[in-house]
Parts: C-alpha cells; sequence; structure tokens
C-alpha cells in the first residue's frame, strides 16, 4: 500500500498524470468530494481496506501535504510525493485550452505558483520524484 501526493499547479498535468500512471490506485479529489472533511472520511476508508491512493489535488505547499504524511504515519503506509513540474507559461495555455469546470481562472495558476513549495523527504515524505515538463 502507498499515499502517492501529486504537486503542481494547475494545468500542470496532475489529473492525467493519475489517470495513466496510477490505474489501480484509488484517486482522490477534492473537486469531486466537496469538502475536507468528506477527503479525510474517504483516505481512511480505504486506507483501511489497504486500497493504494493518488491524492489528485495541487498539494502546492508543506501544509496542505502534511495532513497526508499524517496520516500515512498513523496507518503505517509510505508516502510518496510526485512534484509536476511546469512552467507557469505553459500551465496558463493548458489552462485557456480548458473547458466548464476544468478552466481556473489565470490568477489561480499564477497564485498556486507564487505559493509553490517543492516537496522534500524533509517534511516526512518517503520519497519524491519529479517529473518536469518544459
Amino acid at each position: 500500500m502507498e499515499i502517492v501526493i501529486l504537486v503542481g499547479i494547475p494545468g500542470s498535468g496532475k489529473t492525467t498524470l493519475a489517470l495513466n500512471s496510477f490505474p489501480n490506485h484509488k484517486r482522490i479529489n477534492l473537486d469531486t468530494l466537496h469538502t475536507r472533511k468528506k477527503e479525510d472520511e474517504e483516505i481512511a476508508n480505504l486506507l483501511s481496506n489497504g486500497h493504494d491512493l493518488v491524492i489528485d489535488n495541487t498539494n502546492t505547499t508543506k501544509k496542505a501535504r502534511s495532513k497526508y504524511v499524517q496520516m500515512g504515519k498513523q496507518f503505517g503506509v509510505p508516502v510518496r510525493a510526485v512534484y509536476v513540474k511546469i512552467p507557469v507559461e505553459l500551465a496558463l495555455k493548458r489552462n485557456a485550452s480548458r473547458e466548464g469546470k476544468a478552466r481556473v481562472p489565470d490568477s489561480a495558476v499564477r497564485f498556486y505558483f507564487k505559493v509553490l513549495q517543492p516537496p522534500s523527504t524533509e517534511e516526512g515524505l518517503d520519497r519524491v520524484d519529479v517529473i518536469e515538463t518544459k
């Protein structure tokens, strides 16, 4: 079992990565669960039942990731981050091609880029992988 935390700004390719690279992991996404309480309950339920998880949110700060690190420790499950590193200009271009709710304001893309703290094992992660798009 494992928890994979995807880290990246909107438009970086996190959801595509989650769907294509982690097909056997249960995908957790706040956009579909709507509340942190529901997210916490779903994670606890899935971990209790032995499922691998991929957390498909922006997770751009240590604080945002710390909850998942703590849950991993609580359930004795390794936690790794996959940092999807992308230039903000490319993320903005990808975002512009989205439609409906998938498209976020450009200001949101820029905000997440500004506050982004790349993940590190120093924050309790067992492993950090970096996928760089140029």
